[in-house]
């Protein structure tokens, strides 16, 4: 049996044509799809520059960005202890847009 300890289980659902051109490439490059499925992955990852930070803490780049996308979706509302209030108050924000 091979070593799983550094390794996390994903499953990832998609529509049966997308599976179908997933096997495909992966016959005509000699693969499994799992194979393939995470090579196009690692190369997508180092397209868009994505990095493990490996010290104890975030650098500040990661920092701003968090608190550019949090500004993005929640704007000056602050976010309450019980995140419950939280999902609640926008499924009446979206309903009022039907």
């Amino acid at each position: 049996m091979k070593n799983n300890t550094n390794k996390s289980r994903f499953t990832l659902d998609m529509a049966a044509d997308l599976r179908t051109r997933l096997k495909i490439a992966a016959a005509q490059k000699g693969v499994t799809m799992r194979q393939y499925s995470l090579e196009s992955i690692l190369r997508q990852l180092d397209r868009d520059d994505v990095q493990v930070q490996t010290s104890n803490g975030f650098n500040r780049e990661a920092v701003n960005k968090a608190k550019a996308l949090q500004k993005s979706i929640f704007g000056k509302r602050r976010l309450t202890d019980d995140s419950t209030e939280l999902i609640r108050q926008s499924r009446e924000e979206r309903a009022s847009h039907l």
